[in-house]
């Protein structure tokens, strides 16, 4: 009898799960899972007030998640950068997304909760990732942020010489973008500037755990003792007079990223590691 029961539940459960896969895409689309995933968070970018935090998600779907945080400050309309499934080492599947925030609450534990919407891939960033991943592994890329277009694209055709992969860029906001979808092994900044400066850039980019290991050259227009110590201070390797000659900016380069074209000439042994700083 009890077989007969249980052959009855079952086929009652396999009746059930066909009915709800013959319902409409549209509710099966909006349908969410509820389980625990690590996300990880990053807001504020492109400022000196950027965060991140790790945090494990209590429902997640093909269009957003409810996020769990101990985190305030969060606000509806804010845009982030979330990673859902994340962890440490990352893989193919750890793909940041765009996300909006559509709800902010705090929970009946009096902690906070957002829930956000992931957003379409940003048709510019998608080309960046894009072309971040095509590139051959053996290029050694240089980011250039110099406000002088002449002056730019002259460090950029001199680099290249060098067979250097190099993005030249006018502003340090622009950088900021470069960066967070493709590293550089190089960057080399003007200091100065209006809005972000590149010892903003700097102090970013050493900020971070994956990419305080790129030494950053600075390009200061003054040549006092003061900016060259406040220059080292937040973690720039080299900083040297705008007005110097650009073989001299190429001598920097080298002495940080051997040049693909003569690697053979540079002895395998030598690390710059420990001359680069990291905080």
């Amino acid at each position: 009898m009890s077989t007969q029961l249980n052959i009855v539940e079952n086929q009652q459960s396999i009746d059930e799960i066909r009915a709800a896969s013959s319902k409409p895409s549209d509710r099966r689309k909006s349908k969410r899972a509820m389980v625990s995933l690590r996300a990880h968070i990053r807001g504020g970018i492109g400022s000196v007030q950027g965060f991140e935090e790790v945090v494990t998600s209590a429902d997640i779907s093909r269009d957003g998640a409810r996020l769990p945080t101990t985190r305030h400050g969060y606000f509806e309309g804010q845009m982030l950068k979330v990673t859902c499934p994340f962890w440490d080492t990352p893989t193919g599947i750890n793909k940041t997304r765009n996300a909006k925030i559509v709800r902010c609450k705090i929970t009946p534990t009096l902690g906070y909760e957002i829930a956000v919407q992931f957003l379409p891939d940003d048709p510019i960033e998608t080309h960046m990732l894009k072309r971040s991943a095509g590139l051959n592994a053996g290029q050694v890329r240089v980011l250039v942020v110099e406000s002088d277009t002449r002056t730019g694209n002259s460090v950029r055709e001199l680099l290249e010489r060098d067979g250097y992969h190099v993005v030249t860029v006018a502003k340090a906001e622009d950088g900021l973008a470069v960066i967070q979808t493709e590293a550089p092994h190089v960057i080399v900044a003007e200091a100065e500037g209006n809005g972000i400066t590149g010892h903003d850039l700097c102090a970013i980019v050493k900020s971070e755990p994956h990419l305080q290991h790129i030494p950053v050259i600075l390009l200061t227009s003054s040549a006092l003792p003061s900016d060259y110590n406040s220059s080292h201070l937040i973690g720039a390797i080299i900083c040297m007079s705008k007005t110097c000659k650009l073989e001299r900016i190429r001598q920097a380069v080298r002495l940080v990223a051997a040049p693909p074209s003569q690697s053979a000439t540079y002895s395998a042994a030598f690390n710059v590691a420990s001359f680069v700083r990291t905080s």
